[in-house]
C-alpha cells in the first residue's frame, strides 16, 4: 500500500514539473476555447479550485466543519504550500507565504488567487450546504518576498 502512495507522489511531482511545458504546449488550443466560450483565465482557476474544494470537503466528510478546517490547515503545512489559518467571526482565512504564489515575481499590483478564492468556495458550501462567497480581500508580501493573502467568507 505504500508503495502505491509513494507511485502516485511520484506521478504528482512529474506532473507538476513538467506542468510548464504542458501548459506552454496546451495553450495555442485553451486560450481561444476559453475565448470562444467566453471564459477568462481567472474565471477558468477559480471554477478549477471549486471542483478540487468540492472534491477535498467530500473527501473529509466524516469530520467536523472545524475538524476539516484543522485539516486543511495541516495540510498547508505538511505540503509546505505555506502557513494556513482561519478566524472565526466573521470568518477570515489568511494564507501566509504562500508557495505557489510566493514563486511569482512582486509586480507591486494586487495579484488574485483564483484558485484559492474558489478552493475555499468549493469547501464551504460542499461542507455547509449552502452558497457561500469566498473574496479576496487583501494581499502583501510576507517573509522572502512570498505572497500572503487574506480572504473574506459570507455564507449566506
Amino acid at each position: 500500500m505504500a508503495s502505491k502512495a509513494m507511485e502516485t507522489e511520484r506521478k504528482d511531482e512529474s506532473f507538476w514539473r513538467e506542468f510548464p511545458a504542458m501548459a506552454d504546449y496546451f495553450s495555442p488550443g485553451i486560450v481561444p476555447l476559453l475565448r470562444y466560450i467566453g471564459l477568462d483565465s481567472k474565471q477558468a482557476m477559480h471554477e478549477f479550485g471549486e471542483l478540487v474544494g468540492r472534491n477535498a470537503a467530500s473527501k473529509m466528510a466524516g469530520l467536523t466543519t472545524d475538524q476539516m478546517l484543522e485539516e486543511l490547515s495541516q495540510v498547508w503545512q505538511r505540503y509546505e504550500i505555506g502557513a494556513l489559518t482561519i478566524g472565526r467571526d466573521p470568518m477570515v482565512i489568511q494564507i501566509s507565504n504562500c508557495t505557489v504564489c510566493g514563486q511569482l515575481p512582486g509586480t507591486g499590483e494586487m495579484f488574485e488567487c483564483a484558485f484559492h478564492e474558489g478552493f475555499f468556495q468549493g469547501v464551504l458550501s460542499e461542507r455547509l450546504g449552502k452558497p457561500v462567497k469566498v473574496r479576496q480581500e487583501t494581499n502583501y508580501e510576507g517573509d522572502a518576498g512570498t505572497w500572503c493573502r487574506r480572504l473574506s467568507v459570507n455564507a449566506t
